[in-house]
């Protein structure tokens, strides 16, 4: 009785702790090593690692269902921009200014009253209200062309990168994560109950590594079912309602992600660097300078009036290139300013969740799916490999103690 009863405590225990060290070990190695560990055909990298681009590029595509560079430039609020511009640098203004109308007539701006000089701001200004709505126009346009969002997604989760994507992994999922390890454990316990009535009835004590290896195998690959099946709340039996984890928190993980995706990946810097760094800018520059060119033909009698001389094609040519080139060269001092008012006004953090929440759930689990679904059967048999070799030694304990 007394040595039933300690198998009655011990082999459970011990199944228990099988499954959790075989899912736990499991998950380990979804992110470790970040590079190849071992010898020969035997060397492991953690899975997120070795499989960056494609995972990258499967969230890059969750991505794209929910968010479009047309969205982007929607929210840029370029208006809020340049107000915010010229009320934090005046003096850049009233220099490119006066660069600019010396062009025409050298000495104009210095000589002129400063109630002279602020008509002249106002009607320049209210130019550049107009050609700024014409460039988000000509923005929206382009904007597939200016913003390769799968491309920019990948560069930032991948390669040098892939630490960013690990960490993003482990925040959306780190629910399911945790899931894995204790799961195994839980079920670990009740087969091991099985196991020491079978043992009991039986004393096989090579029952053991077999039960271990079944452990193994059977809650790594059934607690990765139950992260994402069924997709829609199922009752079995009658008796229970389960929906897989990962589709039941869609609302959560979608806050999460957009949190994440806003404040790492599709950051105003980011964004900056990857749409400059694109051939397409140029093409928009151009086109962008050419609205600017045809303003300033619309503001030809107002300048001719404060420059006491006809203004000609060739002087507005002449601006047009100062005032490219002035912009140019004060680009990177007001970057921390663009960069500052981007955040706040792009918001992508509330877009991404807002959708993410809603998106289609086939589409949805394809951000964690993928970890998981390529290399599957081989965390399924490394799971049955462990449990099998605890269970041997487990037999080979009760085998040497006489139970």
């Amino acid at each position: 009785m007394r040595d039933t009863a300690l198998v009655f405590i011990t082999i459970p225990l011990i199944t228990a702790f099988i499954g959790y060290i075989t899912n736990w070990a499991a998950v380990k190695m979804v992110f470790h090593p970040s590079e190849p560990w071992g010898i020969g055909p035997l060397k492991w990298q953690g899975i997120v690692y070795r499989l960056a681009p494609k995972l990258a590029t499967e969230i890059a595509t969750t991505t794209g269902h929910v968010l479009s560079p047309e969205d982007m430039v929607e929210r840029l609020d370029a208006h809020g921009l340049m107000r915010k511009l010229i009320e934090e640098r005046p003096n850049d203004v009233d220099a490119i200014f006066g660069e600019a109308l010396d062009v025409v007539s050298p000495g104009t701006w210095a000589g002129m009253a400063p109630e002279a000089r602020e008509q002249v701001r106002t009607m320049v200004l209210g130019h550049i209200e107009q050609s700024i709505g014409q460039g988000l126009v000509t923005m929206g346009e382009r904007a597939e062309d200016l913003i390769d969002l799968d491309r920019l997604m990948v560069e930032e989760l991948s390669g040098p990168n892939a630490d960013r994507l690990a960490r993003v992994a482990q925040e959306v999922g780190h629910r399911e994560l945790r899931f894995i390890e204790l799961y195994g454990g839980v079920f670990g316990f009740l087969i091991g109950i099985v196991q020491a009535a079978a043992y009991t009835l039986f004393s096989l004590w090579w029952t053991m590594p077999i039960v271990g290896a079944i452990v193994g195998l059977g809650t790594n690959w059934l607690a990765i079912q139950m992260i994402f099946r069924p997709l829609e709340p199922r009752r079995y039996v009658g008796l229970v309602t389960y929906q897989g984890m990962f589709p039941k928190r869609q609302a959560e993980i979608a806050y999460d992600y957009g949190r994440i995706a806003a404040h790492e990946v599709l950051t105003p810097a980011n964004l900056i660097d990857h749409v400059t760094q694109n051939p397409a800018a140029g093409e928009l520059v151009g086109e962008l300078v050419g609205q600017a060119r045809a303003q300033l033909d619309q503001l030809r009698p107002v300048l001719a009036v404060f420059a006491g001389d006809e203004v000609t094609d060739d002087h507005l040519d002449k601006v047009t290139v100062v005032l490219t080139q002035r912009l140019t060269d004060l680009l990177p001092q007001v970057r921390p300013l663009v960069e500052e008012h981007l955040s706040p006004t792009l918001r992508l953090d509330e877009l991404i969740e807002e959708r993410l929440a809603v998106l289609d759930k086939h589409q949805f689990e394809r951000m964690l799916r993928g970890i998981f679904e390529e290399d599957e059967i081989i965390l399924v048999l490394i799971g049955g490999a462990l449990g099998g070799a605890v269970g041997a030694l487990q037999g080979a304990a009760v085998f040497a103690t006489g139970w």
